[in-house]
């Protein structure tokens, strides 16, 4: 028996639609199944606990963004059962199921149920956040694409802000969403860095060294191999070996490096990249601790895709093969 999880009120409640299709398509695969509509505040995780405990279910399905993932993986790995995995993405940056060869496009809603109906497993990696710090005595968070901090933290919140505010206009509420919000903040943040330096230091402790990083504008620890949509940061990173990639930013230069270097559809090298434009050396470990400047403001956090409360010390610990996820057969792809 599956479980199908989705937000039915997304896209001003188009999603609904996507749903009732997804569940005919189910249907017609004989995948038989149940469905749960994603809660408020957290709660999915809950529910998608108490779900996967009672022994109902073999599946759990994701059906939206990587929040949506986020939540159903971690409803999960509470649980402690031995239920597996899948995703129906319809998110906006789509960065899981990309990284598994998956599309988010309505169109490919009838070739991601089948390849539900196909099973094949493979293990994920999670990433579990613990606040050593601050972060006003948070419990410890699982995550499954990336955790960042600065940057990448502030355009999130931007964005959350811009959403809720022209949510209440219907026009622009169809204008002025997804994609365009997004990219929205993504500039509000860049032209905000020119006036104000929200630059921090950090150091890192990985099992065999310690690196002092100053002048951080962003710094981002990744799982899969996407990050918004179309930038991969290391190429030859995997989602199963029991590590993460730590990515440090230092100021716009690098970001813009970064940004270009690692974008999919960009043909430019970074050796090819001008002067005063270098990038950052990336460390992959199977644990980092971050500690903070106290002389720095509080730096932004989010958690794949979603904000955070913030602190000074953190701990990210990697558990190896923590889901077995349903992804697209050995050379099938977008």
């Amino acid at each position: 028996m599956h479980l199908l999880v989705g937000n039915p009120t997304a896209q001003s409640g188009r999603n609904r639609d996507r749903i009732d299709r997804a569940r005919e398509l189910l249907d017609i695969h004989g995948l038989h199944h149940e469905f749960l509509a994603t809660l408020p505040d957290g709660a999915t995780v809950a529910a998608v606990e108490q779900a996967a405990r009672s022994g109902r279910f073999d599946t759990i399905v994701a059906m939206g963004g990587d929040g949506t993932f986020r939540e159903v993986a971690a409803g999960i790995l509470e649980s402690g059962a031995s239920v597996v995995m899948g995703m129906l993405p319809t998110g906006t940056a789509n960065d899981q199921g990309r990284s598994f060869g998956m599309s988010a496009a309505p169109e490919a809603l009838d070739r991601n149920v089948a390849i539900l109906a196909e099973r094949n497993l493979v293990p994920l990696d999670a990433g579990k956040l613990i606040a050593l710090h601050g972060a006003r005595n948070s419990p410890p968070t699982w995550f499954f694409d990336s955790a960042g901090w600065g940057m990448s933290a502030r355009v999130l919140r931007w964005r959350n802000e811009d959403r809720a505010m022209v949510g209440h206009v219907p026009i622009l509420r169809e204008l002025y969403r997804d994609k365009f919000v997004y990219a929205g903040a993504v500039l509000q943040a860049f032209l905000a860095s020119y006036v104000e330096n929200q630059d921090f230091d950090c150091e890192v402790r990985t099992p065999d060294r310690v690196v002092q990083l100053s002048g951080i504008s962003d710094l981002i620890i990744k799982n899969t191999r996407y990050y918004a949509g179309a930038w991969v940061f290391d190429d030859s990173a995997s989602p199963e070996d029991g590590l993460m990639e730590l990515v440090p930013l230092r100021g716009r230069n690098e970001l813009i490096a970064r940004a270009v270097v690692a974008h999919e559809q960009v043909p430019l090298f970074a050796e090819e990249l001008p002067p005063g434009f270098q990038l950052s050396e990336i460390l992959r470990a199977p644990w980092f601790e971050l500690a903070f400047s106290p002389a720095n403001p509080v730096v932004e956090v989010q958690v794949d895709g979603e904000e955070h409360p913030p602190g000074y010390a953190w701990r990210v610990e990697v558990v190896r093969h923590a889901i077995q996820l349903i992804v697209p057969g050995p050379g099938e792809s977008l």
